[in-house]
């Protein structure tokens, strides 16, 4: 993932305080090549609820662009960077990434059926052959 897209994330969620931010995260061979902070359309430092003309103008942007919608983030802005409950009741695509922002870190994870699979996130800081793991 791009360090400019995790910053991106990370001030999305701190503007949308104190609610939960959310957004959609367009793909291409596995890679992260954009973050579309869109709209909580039901405000809650609970929940979050993509808004769905948003969702429809990111799709439409991204199938443009050549990538693919494969995952959403959101924050827990009282809580850890990890899915709660009901963010595992309410994922419904096994194969989507779970990027969830918490206390100013970020964790990846897929959910399927139910399990929570943490998914390793590598940054790219410089170039596209620097690459770094995540700070701790």
């Amino acid at each position: 993932m791009p360090e400019p897209i995790r910053k991106a994330i990370l001030a999305h969620a701190e503007n949308s305080l104190p609610d939960e931010c959310c957004g959609l995260i367009a793909t291409e061979e596995g890679a992260v090549r954009f973050a579309y902070p869109l709209t909580n359309a039901n405000p809650s430092p609970a929940t979050f609820t993509v808004d769905p003309l948003e969702h429809f103008g990111a799709m439409r942007h991204a199938e443009s662009q050549g990538w693919e919608i494969s995952g959403v983030f959101h924050s827990h802005p009282d809580g850890e960077a990890t899915p709660s409950p009901t963010d595992v009741a309410m994922a419904w695509d096994p194969d989507w990434i779970h990027l969830i922002v918490g206390r100013g870190e970020l964790g990846a994870f897929r959910i399927r059926g139910g399990e929570i699979e943490p998914v390793g996130l590598w940054w790219v800081s410089k170039g596209p052959h620097e690459l770094a793991q995540p700070p701790e």
